[in-house]
């Protein structure tokens, strides 16, 4: 009874209902990132009840993480980043089951790290590890949500294999320069992880998505959805659309 007092406002919503919070209750999310957009991300989804939830970092935590870290405090500085993120989710919802690992994730390990699980949200800063995640879940039909910030200007990516572009299409890995550090705002994080953990909480609840891949600009309140096509000769996703 106290547990589905919890979430009883959520329930009351004709889009969620009992049917959509059993879903939650079943769901299994990893979360690949528990830094400034991993926050709201992680924060989210143990607010709306996700059942099952699996942290990867492999950082640990430093006093410049904290103007937009918010799931990480000042006595946590210098402890791994997944094992100070489960021990806040677990104070928070104990009802709830969360996994920490901290590792590098890589083509040996991510297949394991990742299948059997509803939902992989990709909560990095390197395009690197976007192009693992998002050829792992292609390859295991794993829907997969990606976010990134710079400055004032955000975007959300929405994957559903076999039925939407991938990462690689829309950014393909050929056409990528190198990477270069950028300011970060810590709201402006939390406004796409937030956005991120919607789009994860609807596909799990069964909400439809109506929008794949929108650009946010954060200083006039603009969010663009943008259109892209199938690449058919992408070579993650190409075959399988």
């Amino acid at each position: 009874m106290n547990k589905l007092r919890r979430y009883a406002r959520q329930i009351i919503l004709p889009e969620i209902g009992s049917e959509g919070q059993s879903r939650l209750f079943s769901a299994k999310v990893v979360v690949v990132g528990a830094g400034g957009l991993g926050s709201p991300v992680l924060y989210s989804l143990a607010s709306a009840g996700v059942g099952h939830i699996k942290i990867i970092d492999l950082d640990i935590v430093d006093i410049t993480n904290l103007n937009r870290q918010f799931i990480h405090f000042e006595n946590d500085i210098g402890r791994e980043k997944s094992q100070s993120a489960k021990d806040k989710l677990e104070q928070y919802n104990h009802d709830i089951q969360i996994d920490a690992i901290t590792v590098m994730l890589d083509e040996k390990n991510t297949h394991e790290l990742l299948t059997g699980y509803d939902a992989v949200m990709s909560c990095v800063d390197n395009k690197k590890t976007r192009y693992l995640l998002n050829n792992t879940c292609i390859k295991n039909n794993i829907f997969f949500i990606d976010g990134g910030i710079q400055g004032f200007d955000g975007y959300l990516l929405t994957v559903l294999p076999n039925v939407t572009s991938c990462y690689e299409c829309i950014f393909p890995q050929k056409e990528q320069v190198q990477e270069s550090g950028g300011g970060v705002l810590g709201v402006a994080t939390g406004v796409i992880g937030s956005m991120m953990a919607m789009e994860a909480i609807k596909y799990i609840a069964g909400i439809p998505i109506t929008s794949y891949f929108n650009y946010v600009d954060l200083l006039s309140w603009r969010i663009t959805p943008i259109n892209v096509e199938k690449n058919f000769d992408c070579p993650v996703c190409g075959a399988k659309i």
